[in-house]
C-alpha cells in the first residue's frame, strides 16, 4: 500500500485552517514530516518531524503530536519551522502567496504535497496610493460600499502588505499606510505628524467604495501607540485595534540615534515618557537576546507624574469600541502593563463602547500572522540590536491564530 496525503486544497487563504491525515503508512511505526518555505520575510524555511502511525496505519495530526510536541497541532508544520542559514536561495515573494512543501516518509515509501497558501482572494485589487499618501490600497473583490481598515507597522516602518491582502480578502477596504522607511517617506520614527492618518481616514471617508461612518484604524507595537493616538484626536474613526500597544506616548526611534518625539499633532511634539536613555541602560540581555521590557517599565517609574500624565494617551475621549491584544511574556515592552492605563481611563470615564483586552499568557511581543514561522528573537532593521519578543513558539502560534481570528470578528462587530 502506498503512502497518501490528505490535506486541504492546493491552494488556499492563509488564514484558513491546516490539517494533514497520512494514510498507508506501517502499524505503530514512524512518519517522518519533511517541510520547505521559500522566500518568507527574506529567508528559507525547514522543518523535520516525526510522529507515529497507528494501528490503522494512520497519521492524523489532529489527534497525534508530534514528537517533541505537548499536544496534536497540525499548524505546527507551518509554524514551527527554522531560518536555514543566509538569505534566501529563491525569489523572495513580494507578496500574494506562500509555497510549502511537504514529503511524507516511512522507510523507502514517500508522497508528496505542495500547498500555496495565498493572503490575496481572488478579485482582491491592488493600487499604490499618491502623494501625500504612501502605501497601498487594497481593494475587496464584493461591491461597495465596504467598511475600512488603515493599518500600521510598527518601528520598522514600511507597511505589511500580507495582512492589508488578508483584511481586504475579507471584505475590507484596506488602506495600508506608510509613515515612515517608505518611498516618499522620511526614514525613521522621528517627529512624524499624527495628520497623516487623519488624511488617509478624511480621503477614505470620501471614497464612494467606502461605507459612511466605517473606519477602523489598526496598528501593532509603535503602530498600535500612533492609531491610539489617532482614536483620541482624529474625528471619523469608529474603532480601534492596538495589537501589543503602550498606553503611554514614547520618544523618537531612530537609526542615528537623534533624540526626541516620536510624534506631532498641530505641529508641538506629543508629550512623551521621559526615557533619558533609561530603556537601553535598563534594558537586559538573554539568552534569546536583548529584553527592552525592564528598559521601559524604569523609564515610567522614572518619570515625574505629571509628566507622565502629558504622556497618557487620552483613549478616554474615543467613543468608539476598542480591542487590545497583548502578550503575556512580551520581553519587548510590556503590552500588559503599557495598556493598564487604557483600561483604567477608559473605565474611570465611563465609556459606553466596548473596552475588550485579550492577554494571551504564553505569546510575547510577536503577534504576527497565524500559520508562519513563529521567532522569538529577531534582529531590529533600524538598530541591528537582536530583541527577544518573550513567548514560547506554541504559544505564540496560539496566540496568533486566536489574535487573527478575534480582530476579524472585532472589525466586522464594529464596522457593521
Amino acid at each position: 500500500m502506498s503512502l497518501t496525503i490528505e490535506g486541504p486544497p492546493e491552494r488556499s487563504l492563509a488564514d484558513t485552517p491546516f490539517g494533514v491525515r497520512v494514510t498507508g503508512a506501517v502499524p505503530h511505526a514512524p512518519v517522518t514530516f519533511a517541510v520547505e518555505l521559500a522566500g518568507h520575510q527574506g529567508a528559507d524555511w525547514a522543518g523535520r518531524f516525526t510522529a507515529v502511525a497507528d494501528e490503522h496505519g494512520v497519521v492524523d495530526l489532529a489527534t497525534t503530536a508530534l514528537d517533541g510536541f505537548a499536544e496534536p497541532d497540525p499548524t505546527a508544520l507551518l509554524w514551527a519551522l527554522d531560518a536555514r542559514p543566509g538569505p534566501a536561495a529563491g525569489p523572495v515573494r513580494p507578496d500574494s502567496a506562500l509555497v510549502w512543501s511537504l514529503e511524507v516518509r516511512q522507510d523507502d515509501r514517500t508522497a508528496a504535497a505542495r500547498y500555496v497558501r495565498e493572503h490575496r482572494a481572488p478579485g482582491v485589487r491592488v493600487h499604490e496610493l499618491a502623494a501625500p499618501l504612501a502605501g497601498r490600497l487594497y481593494l475587496p473583490a464584493e461591491p461597495g460600499p465596504r467598511p475600512a481598515v488603515i493599518t500600521l507597522s510598527g518601528s520598522g516602518g514600511g507597511l505589511n502588505h500580507e495582512e492589508a491582502e488578508l483584511l481586504a480578502s475579507h471584505g475590507f477596504v484596506c488602506l495600508a499606510l506608510a509613515c515612515f522607511n517608505y518611498p516618499g517617506r522620511p526614514d525613521d520614527l522621528f517627529e512624524l505628524p499624527v495628520e497623516q492618518v487623519a488624511e488617509a481616514v478624511a480621503w477614505l471617508a470620501a471614497r464612494d467604495d467606502v461605507r459612511p461612518g466605517a473606519i477602523a484604524v489598526k496598528g501593532q507595537s509603535r503602530g498600535a501607540e500612533l492609531s491610539l493616538l489617532v482614536a483620541a484626536h482624529v474625528p471619523g474613526v469608529r474603532a480601534v485595534a492596538a495589537v501589543v500597544p503602550s498606553g503611554y506616548a514614547w520618544g523618537s526611534f531612530t537609526s542615528d540615534g537623534r533624540d526626541g518625539a516620536a510624534w506631532t499633532l498641530h505641529g508641538e511634539p506629543v508629550p512623551t515618557v521621559r526615557d533619558d536613555g533609561l530603556v537601553g541602560r535598563r534594558s537586559e540581555a538573554t539568552a534569546r537576546g536583548v529584553a527592552a521590557a525592564p528598559g521601559f517599565r524604569a523609564a515610567v517609574a522614572a518619570t515625574p507624574e505629571a509628566d507622565l500624565e502629558r504622556a497618557t494617551i487620552p483613549v478616554e475621549r474615543f467613543a468608539g469600541p476598542v480591542l487590545l491584544l497583548c502578550g503575556g511574556d512580551d520581553l519587548m515592552w510590556d503590552s500588559v502593563e503599557l495598556s493598564d492605563v487604557l483600561l483604567r481611563r477608559r473605565q474611570a470615564a465611563g465609556t459606553a463602547a466596548e473596552t475588550c483586552r485579550l492577554v494571551f499568557p504564553d505569546a510575547g511581543h510577536n503577534l504576527g500572522l497565524p500559520f508562519t514561522p513563529v521567532v522569538t528573537t529577531s534582529v531590529h532593521p533600524v538598530n541591528g540590536v537582536a530583541y527577544a519578543y518573550g513567548g514560547t513558539r506554541p504559544g505564540t502560534a496560539r496566540a496568533r491564530a486566536e489574535a487573527w481570528a478575534a480582530l476579524i470578528d472585532f472589525l466586522e462587530r464594529s464596522l457593521s
